[in-house]
C-alpha cells in the first residue's frame, strides 16, 4: 500500500468547455482534483498547462498525447470529448501501470455514474466530489488482487466461441460459488479464460453502489497472506504446498487467512476456485463441487474442442517476443500465447536462467544469454524486469560473437519495439 501511495502524485477530471475564453479562470474547468488539500493556485497551474498541452497536440497531430513526461512526473492522459482525465506518477513508475491506473479510475467513475457529461449535468458536484474520494481510495488500498488471481489469464476470442457455451461455463462457475466458503472461481481453455467470477456476496458488493469500498475492503482484506494448493485428486484428497501471495490488513494490523485452491482437470479444460480453508475440510463441500460440476465440464471441454476453429491457438507470425514483469500492479505481459512453441520454452528457460542471476547479482541491470541460433536480452530496474528476443534469427547470429553478431543491437530493438506495447525501456 504504502509503495502504491508514494508512487500516484495527483488525480484530476478537467472540462475544457467551462473554459474557453481568455479571461475564463481555470477553476471553473476543474471538475475534481486530488489530493484535495493542493492549493488552489498549484491545481489550476498543472490543470491549464496540461489542458494547453493535449490541445496543442490535438492540433498539431490530430490526436491527443497518452503520456506527457515531465522532469519528475509522469502523466497518464485520457480525453472523452471536452473532458480530460489525467494521472500524475512518478517516473520511475512503468507506462503501462500508469496507464492502467488511470483506467481503472475511469472505469469505476463511469460503471457507477454512467458516462461523465451525463453525471455532471445530473448530479450534484458534492456528490461527485465524495464518489471520486471513495474510488480513488479503493484503488489505492490496492484491493484488487482477487481479480489479479485470474485475470492474468488471456481470455478466449469470444469472436470465436459460442455464446451459449460461454454462458455454460458461467453457469458452472455459479453453481460450484453457491458451496459453503467458495471465493472466487475460473474456467480456462488450453491456457485461455472461459469465464471468471465472485462468489455471490462479494458480486453483491460490487453492485452496492456506495457501499463498494466499504463492502469489499471489508471482505477482501482477508485475502491470502499464505495461500495453498490443492490437488486434483479425488474428492476430499488433498496436499497442501505454499504459493505466494499478499493481502493487506485493516487499521488494526494484517490479518492472515489460509485459503485453499481446488483444481479439476478435464483434458484441456480447468476448473479453479479460490476457497477459504475449511472448504479443503469440509467433506460435503468439496464432494458438492465435483459431482455437481463432473458432467457439464465433460460437456462443455467436447463442444469448446469441436466448435473452436484449429488454429485459434497458434501463435500470431512475429519478429520477436518479450516478456515484461510490472512489480507495482503484480502484471505480466507479454506477446507469446499459451500455445507455445519450442522455441517459446527456450526462451522460458533463458528468462529464468536470467532471473536467477539477477537475484544473485544485485548491482546487475543488463544481462543477455545467447546460443548458436538466438539471444535474450533482459534488463530491470526497481519496478520492472523485461526480456527481449529477436524471434526471426539472422544468419549473422553464430555461435562465435562478432562485432557485426545482430546480438548486440537487441538492447536498442527492445526499447524500439517495446514502446508499442506501453513498456518504456528509454
Amino acid at each position: 500500500m504504502a509503495l502504491m501511495f508514494s508512487r500516484w502524485n495527483c488525480f484530476f477530471l478537467y472540462d475544457g468547455s467551462k473554459v474557453k475564453e481568455e479571461g475564463d479562470p481555470t477553476q471553473a474547468g476543474i471538475c475534481y482534483f486530488n489530493p484535495r488539500q493542493t492549493p488552489l493556485d498549484h491545481q489550476e497551474l498543472l490543470c491549464g498547462q496540461i489542458a494547453g498541452v493535449v490541445r496543442c497536440m490535438e492540433e498539431i497531430s490530430g490526436s491527443p498525447p497518452g503520456l506527457i513526461r515531465l522532469r519528475k512526473l509522469k502523466l497518464s492522459v485520457k480525453v472523452d470529448g471536452s473532458y480530460i482525465w489525467v494521472l500524475g506518477c512518478t517516473t520511475d513508475l512503468p507506462d503501462i501501470s500508469c496507464r492502467r491506473f488511470l483506467e481503472q479510475l475511469m472505469g469505476l467513475f463511469c460503471f457507477y455514474n454512467g458516462p461523465v457529461r451525463q453525471a455532471y449535468m445530473e448530479r450534484a458536484q458534492e456528490e461527485l466530489d465524495q464518489a471520486w474520494d471513495r474510488y480513488v481510495e479503493h484503488l489505492q488500498q490496492n484491493t484488487t488482487d482477487l481479480h489479479r488471481i485470474f485475470n492474468s489469464l488471456w481470455a478466449l476470442d469470444k469472436t470465436k466461441v459460442e455464446p451459449l457455451l460461454l454462458l455454460k461455463a458461467a453457469l458452472i462457475l455459479q453453481t460450484c460459488q453457491r458451496t459453503l466458503h467458495v471465493r472466487a472461481g475460473c474456467i480456462s481453455y488450453q491456457g485461455l479464460r472461459a469465464s471468471f467470477g465472485l462468489s455471490p456476496n462479494l458480486l453483491q458488493a460490487t453492485f452496492t453502489g456506495g457501499s463498494l469500498v466499504g463492502e469489499l475492503q471489508e471482505r477482501e482484506r482477508s485475502l491470502p497472506l499464505s495461500l495453498f494448493l490443492r490437488s486434483q485428486g479425488s474428492p476430499g484428497s488433498c496436499k497442501d504446498g505454499p504459493i505466494s501471495a499478499g493481502a493487506t490488513g485493516g487499521s488494526g494490523g494484517t490479518t492472515s487467512v489460509r485459503m485453499v485452491l481446488y483444481v479439476h482437470h478435464v483434458r484441456g479444460l480447468v476448473l479453479s476456485l479460490l476457497a477459504e480453508e475449511h472448504f479443503a475440510h469440509t467433506q460435503t463441500s468439496v464432494e458438492d463441487v465435483y459431482h455437481s460440476s463432473l458432467a457439464s465440464l465433460n460437456g462443455l471441454e467436447v463442444h469448446l474442442k469441436e466448435t473452436l476453429p484449429k488454429d485459434s491457438l497458434s501463435a500470431a507470425k512475429v519478429t520477436y517476443g518479450f516478456a515484461h514483469y510490472d512489480s507495482v500492479q503484480k502484471v505480466l505481459a507479454t506477446n507469446f500465447l499459451p500455445a507455445n512453441s519450442p522455441a517459446d520454452r527456450s526462451f522460458l528457460r533463458a528468462a529464468s536462467l536470467i532471473h536467477a542471476n539477477f537475484h544473485q547479482l544485485p548491482t546487475a541491470s543488463e544481462i543477455m544469454v545467447r546460443n548458436a541460433s538466438t539471444a535474450v536480452y533482459a534488463c530491470r530496474s526497481a519496478v520492472q524486469e523485461t526480456y527481449f528476443q529477436q524471434v526471426a534469427s539472422p544468419l549473422r547470429n553464430s555461435g562465435m560473437p562478432n562485432p557485426h553478431d545482430s546480438a548486440f543491437g537487441l538492447a536498442s530493438k527492445a526499447k524500439q519495439k517495446l514502446l508499442k506495447h506501453g513498456v518504456n525501456l528509454l
